[in-house]
């Protein structure tokens, strides 16, 4: 009931009244997914009138492995691959994900043909989104962790600005537990046992673990 009675503002509003309700609209449509209904979130992906119900709509698919959530992000994809700042948002909205699988699509993903790794926004868009995903970034097992700092070695190679950028993710590692602290500084001493580290990535990573 909530879902269908905030519903109605026009999607060129921008009212506060109107974005009010499109956020309380999307936060009823985020409870009934995560109850099993995706047939909202379907239809408002396919309806929407304006990006930030179809990204709302999106995510929730995102949230729910199944043929809903591959459709979805096919058509999402094949929509709006030619409009950069959007496509950015397609590979954001999975490294977000609460899904169980969210680490191996973000690895997936890194060798989308869609993904250049020289593009920073792109880069930010799912590496960075990716470590600003509490639960999976900073999964027990270290896996994100270690996800993270193979990316700061890949891209040192060829554009050690964005990697030095993304080395911070790891530089706040004095804010939890012990065995993330030390599965965090690993792969910082990882990092750092690179002897040809560029200059940036050095100086961050050590000012990290000083």
């Amino acid at each position: 009931a909530v879902y269908q009675a905030s519903g109605k503002a026009a999607p060129e509003d921008v009212s506060g009244s109107a974005m009010g309700a499109r956020a309380l609209r999307n936060a009823a449509l985020g409870y009934l997914s995560a109850a099993g209904d995706t047939a909202l979130a379907a239809a408002q992906l396919s309806h929407a009138g304006n990006m930030t119900e179809k990204l709302a709509a999106l995510a929730n698919l995102v949230d729910a492995p199944g043929a809903a959530r591959e459709d979805a992000l096919q058509s999402f994809y094949a929509q709006w691959s030619g409009t950069p700042l959007v496509l950015d948002k397609w590979f954001s909205v999975q490294a977000r994900s609460n899904a169980a699988d969210t680490l191996a699509r973000v690895q997936a993903l890194a060798t989308h043909k869609a993904m250049d790794l020289r593009n920073p926004n792109r880069v930010r868009a799912l590496i960075g989104a990716f470590t600003a995903n509490p639960a999976k970034f900073h999964d027990k097992s270290g896996e994100g962790y270690r996800l993270l700092a193979d990316f700061v070695l890949l891209l040192d190679e060829t554009n050690p600005q964005i990697a030095a950028r993304l080395v911070t993710g790891l530089g706040t590692w004095r804010r939890f537990d012990p065995a993330r602290q030390d599965l965090m500084k690993a792969e910082l001493e990882r990092i750092l046992a690179r002897e040809t580290l560029s200059r940036n990535t050095y100086e961050l990573a050590a000012k990290a673990l000083a």
